[in-house]
């Protein structure tokens, strides 16, 4: 199975400007195809056939603006045994391959005893078979009369990805120029219809060569991420940016 990794691109820039400033002002929309973000939150539920009937997972995770993952996963298993469990963890980017590193914690019970239920998971996007493939080793223990008893399984499960999740995502700026000083807001929309605000500080044009910078800092939810633009001329031609935000870098071209 081979692993989707990054391509590098942008679809198309929308640019409205002042026709009679110099220096440009207004609302300018990107809109990126091949250069993806990843937002792995979500319910993935999985139903596999066993000789007692169904086994059934079920992981829900939330991933923070700075790739922090938090979540609850809940396996039943056809002999009547459970695990429920939280999970904490953290997006990775190996190879241009976006996946998470996680750590499950919860009780695990089984012919009516409990006990601890420990595991570590690597969770990756494979893109082509659009799922969220996570492969893992777990520790399960049940405290009975006679003693702990604990079982160690691995495995991978296939979750298949919500409807919708394309990693596209649009950015639009609204500029306001004060001579050659550029303020104003970003708002960055994911294929999943997820919103980041972001606040322009310190940006500049330079009449002489047209080349303006902009340096979006995330607010509210996107606080801790930002986002660096190149641009060129009042229309505000996309020449260059560099980002960090849901745990992945952003780089274009």
């Amino acid at each position: 199975m081979k692993l989707w990794k990054s391509a590098i691109g942008l679809l198309c820039v929308i640019g409205a400007a002042s026709a009679t400033a110099q220096v440009p002002s207004g609302k300018f929309t990107y809109v990126f195809t091949n250069l993806p973000l990843w937002d792995v939150s979500g319910t993935y539920t999985n139903e596999s056939a066993s000789p007692g009937g169904a086994d059934l997972s079920i992981t829900t995770l939330a991933q923070s603006a700075k790739g922090a993952v938090t979540g609850t996963r809940t396996d039943s298993v056809a002999d009547g045994s459970k695990v429920s469990a939280k999970i904490t963890g953290n997006v990775t980017v190996k190879k241009g391959v976006v996946g998470a590193s996680l750590k499950i914690s919860g009780t695990a019970s089984a012919d009516g005893y409990t006990g601890p239920a420990t595991g570590t998971s690597t969770a990756t996007l494979d893109l082509p078979d659009r799922s969220l493939d996570v492969a893992g080793k777990f520790k399960l223990c049940v405290k009975t009369p006679r003693g702990t008893k604990c079982e160690t399984l691995s495995g991978i499960v296939t979750n298949p990805m919500p409807a919708g999740v394309t990693g596209d995502w649009t950015l639009e700026t609204d500029i306001t120029a004060v001579a050659t000083k550029l303020s104003g807001t970003g708002t960055l929309t994911l294929s999943t219809g997820r919103v980041f605000t972001y606040k322009i500080v310190g940006g500049s044009y330079k009449t002489t060569t047209g080349v303006a910078k902009l340096n979006l800092i995330g607010q509210s939810a996107a606080s801790g991420t930002s986002l660096s633009l190149t641009t060129h001329g009042v229309g505000m031609d996309l020449t260059a940016l560099k980002g960090n935000l849901l745990g992945q870098k952003p780089v274009f071209p």
